[in-house]
């Protein structure tokens, strides 16, 4: 992109920017994927993951607000900051789920569907002390229900191969990619100023 102003002329070479921040917002990622899939195993270690999941927007933000500011522009149109995102959120994409077939092919040997598994073996065995305590037979049904849908959703994961499960991860990192790229950009977006 070219910003002309006066005699000044502004490159922005929004594919190279973009492959830059999604490299570090891939790493960022992979730290979460990796401290999530640690969960399975070190119950404790979710205190832990919930808020780096969470922090991947916040992450994203501050790449993309920091690039804009480096750039010393006058203004950044909604459009350029809107691809930037969209384009840091798919390289990261990329990059993260990427590392994530290659630990679920090479290095797990299907640890993480088996803690699964037993995590939700524990769950089932817990459930029948929930239900004892529970009084209104329609809520103890609606309970029976949400734990054998639970169980019938981490069953069919379980099953999946590596390819598979990265699919489904690229599938959702990408729609939320797409999701949090117009609101990153709507904030990051700086309009003319006339004077």
């Amino acid at each position: 992109m070219e910003e002309q102003e006066g005699q000044k002329i502004i490159r922005i070479n929004l594919l190279q920017s973009s492959m830059t921040l999604g490299t570090y917002l891939g790493v960022y990622m992979i730290l979460a994927y990796a401290v999530t899939a640690m969960t399975v195993k070190y119950t404790a270690l979710s205190l832990l993951s919930f808020p780096l999941v969470l922090g991947i927007p916040v992450v994203a933000f501050f790449l993309v607000r920091r690039f804009r500011d480096s750039t010393q522009a006058p203004f950044f149109p909604f459009p350029v900051s809107w691809m930037l995102t969209l384009l840091t959120f798919m390289f990261a994409t990329a990059l993260s789920c990427m590392a994530a077939y290659l630990y679920l092919r090479f290095i797990d040997n299907g640890a993480l569907a088996s803690g699964l598994m037993a995590r939700m073996n524990e769950m089932l065995a817990q459930s029948d002390a929930v239900t004892a305590v529970m009084t209104d037979p329609a809520q103890v049904e609606q309970y029976n229900k949400a734990m054998e849908m639970m169980q019938q959703a981490i069953t069919w994961f379980c099953s999946l191969p590596a390819s598979g499960v990265t699919k489904q991860l690229i599938q959702s990192s990408l729609m939320w990619g797409n999701i949090l790229s117009l609101v990153i950009a709507l904030i990051t977006a700086k309009r003319i100023r006339l004077k």
